[in-house]
């Protein structure tokens, strides 16, 4: 059999006729080969792109079904809907879709994924390979629901390129979230992989992928916008003038009152004889010479101030002999004649102790338009607005208190610092405050409440450094500066919402006070409607 075949082709290899038909024969299956293989590419492109087109839509149904309330439960039923109606030329071919939830982007359960496959028979590689074809696709989307934002921390600065960024070293954690008005792709940034809980990370632009750790990121987001930026300053008008200063600390002089009354009673004894000390007692009437009529006197009540404490009561001294006077005769009959008193003291209605002009050193200013305040001594701040048009310091290893006040920082150019060794405790303005003592309306007041800062046209840089112990619950409102809180400042109890132009926090500050002062969800910078998009 060999030995025929090899002849045949040396038979062939001898004739010369005929060459280009065997080199058409040659080529033929190589051409039938390359044309099916052509037909079977361009039918199977064809698959996958109805496929693809398909679970594209699959997962776009799903989502929507997920980002409402009423139909999230029947998000599977719904991808399989969309992707039976869009098939044509695969109906019949494919698999029932898988439809899974995932998670995207620090959110949980927020994608839905769709995967599906069409098994089928190609004209050309089937004869090959004596199976049929499978083409497998597969599609994502997320989506969010109709969300309102509320944040604690607001950087407003419209373009600025890491407008708000957090430390790695950053301590405690809020909820209550984290809002910027950037477009900036990093416009809520992060230097290190800090995982303390922020809550929703809003932004106008990107935010840094890391912050999935954090919380849930909900990227550029339309319609943000300062929920304060409408406020105008309160006016000073009708506000008293007035300078900060530190009283000497002095204990002051101390007093009593009391009601008092004295009663004396005079009769007088009489004598004969020389010397007096030997003189006989007699008895003289009105009627003979050197006779005194007793007398009976009462001064009072009288109300007297006095520096050691009295007794109330009854008191009295006597009868008590004065000392004798010659009042007539001579010789061994000089007649003498000596008072003899007694005095009762009553004693009623003491009042005190009473001390005046004693300072304990501790500085209580009043409400009103102060130039400067530097706190050189402990403060306590009483209710209402304070107008300050140049800075406030709030000094070194001063206590420092105020319940239900707000500083309003009227000049362009002041500064507000709170230092490395500063012990502040201030609680912002109420409402009650606001319509009984300077008559907001009531509506206006409910916009106001728990505002601490009002501080709009400065724009140096607003620190917080060091050791500080801070115990605010308020508003800093200050949207034309840079926040910066640096190194250990400490947590008090209470609760403090920022708006700034950007803000920065780093060291080890501690995020635990940044909450809502009312105790709700902080405040309300934007919302959006439902959502839905295809990711990779």
């Amino acid at each position: 059999m060999l030995s025929k075949i090899r002849r045949t082709i040396a038979d062939l290899k001898g004739n010369t006729s005929g060459n280009a038909a065997l080199l058409v024969a040659i080529g033929m299956p190589a051409l039938m080969g390359s044309s099916g293989l052509a037909v079977d590419v361009a039918q199977w492109y064809m698959w996958k792109q109805e496929l693809q087109y398909a679970v594209d839509q699959a997962a776009l149904g799903g989502a929507w079904a997920r980002s409402s309330t009423t139909s999230r439960d029947s998000y599977v039923s719904r991808a399989r809907q969309e992707f039976g109606v869009n098939l044509a030329t695969t109906t019949g071919t494919t698999t029932t879709p898988s439809v899974t939830l995932g998670n995207y982007n620090g959110g949980s359960n927020n994608a839905v994924r769709v995967n599906a496959s069409a098994t089928r028979s190609l004209p050309f590689s089937s004869m090959i390979t004596g199976r049929a074809t499978t083409v497998s696709v597969s599609a994502r989307a997320t989506f969010s629901v109709a969300a309102t934002f509320n944040a604690c921390i607001l950087a407003v600065n419209p373009v600025e390129n890491r407008s708000a960024v957090f430390g790695n070293a950053i301590t405690g954690g809020s909820n209550c979230g984290v809002g910027a008005l950037s477009v900036s792709d990093q416009a809520i940034f992060e230097t290190g992989d800090s995982e303390v809980a922020l809550g929703d990370i809003i932004s106008a632009g990107g935010v840094e992928d890391s912050f999935s750790n954090n919380g849930t990121i909900h990227e550029y987001v339309g319609g943000l916008a300062d929920p304060y930026s409408g406020l105008t300053a309160p006016s000073s008008s009708g506000s008293p003038a007035r300078t900060y200063s530190c009283p000497t600390a002095s204990s002051g002089t101390t007093t009593w009152t009391a009601d008092r009354t004295v009663r004396t009673v005079t009769t007088y004894v009489y004598r004969r004889g020389n010397p007096v000390a030997s003189a006989t007692p007699i008895t003289v009437t009105s009627s003979q010479a050197g006779y005194m009529a007793p007398s009976d006197i009462t001064a009072g009540p009288t109300n007297q101030t006095v520096a050691t404490a009295p007794t109330a009561g009854t008191s009295s001294v006597g009868p008590v002999t004065g000392s004798f006077s010659q009042v007539g005769g001579s010789g061994q009959n000089r007649v003498w004649r000596a008072a003899v008193t007694t005095t009762t003291t009553t004693i009623a209605n003491v009042v005190g102790p009473t001390t005046t002009g004693a300072s304990d050193g501790i500085a209580r200013p009043l409400p009103g338009i102060y130039t400067n305040i530097s706190i050189a001594c402990p403060t306590e701040f009483q209710s209402g607005i304070y107008f300050v048009s140049g800075s406030i310091d709030f000094g070194n290893n001063n206590t420092v208190t105020g319940s239900d006040v707000m500083f309003v920082i009227t000049g362009s150019s002041g500064n507000v610092r709170i230092n490395s060794n500063s012990d502040v405790t201030l609680t912002g303005i109420s409402a009650s405050t606001l319509q009984g003592t300077y008559g907001y309306s009531a509506s206006d007041a409910n916009k106001w409440k728990n505002m601490l800062f009002f501080d709009k046209n400065n724009t140096s840089d607003f620190d917080i450094n060091g050791n500080a112990e801070l115990d605010l619950n308020g508003i800093l409102y200050m949207p034309s500066r840079e926040v910066k809180i640096n190194g250990n400042m400490s947590a008090g109890s209470r609760c403090i919402m920022v708006v700034s132009d950007t803000f920065w926090i780093t060291g080890s500050a501690n995020l635990t006070n940044f909450c809502s002062p009312d105790g709700g969800a902080g405040m309300q910078i934007g919302d959006q409607t439902a959502t839905v998009r295809l990711i990779a």
